[in-house]
């Protein structure tokens, strides 16, 4: 594992990464705080078993099988802690503008308390009380956990369709080959246009003209894009580095690898990652990201 905060390797188990505890645990009165995490389960134990066997075939020309690969495409797309944090923020953002429109006159704050029937209880708190608790930030507005993790379930099946529309070919690492990586983030979404790139505008899932990487296992991938694409390739080490780069650029924090894994290096030449000149940068780089 290849840890691009702390800026250090080391090697461990799987199971010590790459996962956060009680990341689906719900609180919800008369539910079981796990039954999200449990019928996850059902589909995960369903998934190991279309992974095993595209493994053992070599082939995605399976459908049911690789129907699960765009299940566990579409699950970490929407289901992560990046993009969960990023719409915690967006709806606690939200909810202090329309806060601060609730207090921002005496009339204002009449007219919301007005509506507020006696279900609620109680009187409705003073103007100057409110206002002095939401531009203090006594009072503030964020999505629950369970409303997070309920987006994310209503998402995943509409994010699938823009993946099974897209043209997969698998990529099969050469013999003797360490093979591709995988990260905290495992799949790299990137414009086939590399001005893009570098431009303002974000990627999506459904974006034509885009390339989607994924490792199915340590020498297996699937690259897949709308406009062409197919079939099944025996790949040389460049293409194995080339990918590895690509994955590498989409981690957030954590760099996966069963081995010392190639890569393309500064000058695009291909090396090991930890003689690269890539991973000296990051070494090297200052604690402060300033």
């Amino acid at each position: 594992m290849f840890d691009l905060k702390d800026r250090k390797g080391f090697v461990t188990r799987p199971r010590n990464v790459a996962a956060r505890r009680d990341y689906n645990r719900i609180e919800i009165e008369g539910q079981d705080p796990n039954v999200v995490e449990s019928k996850l389960a059902e589909l995960e134990a369903l998934g190991d078993q279309a992974f095993r066997r595209i493994i053992a075939a070599r082939s995605i020309e399976d459908r049911d099988d690789f129907s699960f690969v765009h299940v566990l495409i579409a699950r970490i797309a929407i289901s992560n802690p990046a993009f969960r944090d990023q719409r915690d923020q967006i709806i606690s953002q939200v909810g202090s503008m329309m806060m601060r429109n609730m207090v921002a006159t005496p009339e204002q704050w009449d007219a919301v308390t007005g509506q507020m029937g006696p279900e609620l209880g109680g009187d409705p708190i003073p103007y100057e009380q409110a206002r002095t608790a939401v531009e203090g930030g006594s009072i503030v507005a964020n999505a629950t956990k369970e409303t997070l993790i309920e987006q994310e379930i209503l998402l995943w099946p509409l994010i699938l369709p823009t993946l099974e529309q897209r043209k997969w070919t698998l990529l099969i690492a050469p013999p003797g080959s360490a093979g591709f990586i995988t990260s905290d983030r495992p799949f790299s979404l990137q414009w086939n246009d590399e001005t893009m790139n570098r431009g303002p505008y974000g990627v999506g899932l459904g974006c034509t003209d885009t390339t989607l990487i994924f490792p199915i296992s340590h020498n297996l991938a699937v690259i897949g894009s709308f406009e062409h694409g197919g079939g099944a390739n025996v790949v040389d080490e460049s293409i194995v580095a080339a990918v590895n780069f690509a994955l590498f650029q989409a981690a957030m924090r954590q760099v996966y690898a069963s081995a010392d894994f190639p890569i393309t290096d500064v000058g695009k030449v291909v090396r090991p990652f930890s003689q690269s000149e890539v991973w000296r940068r990051v070494r090297e780089r200052s604690a402060d990201p300033s």
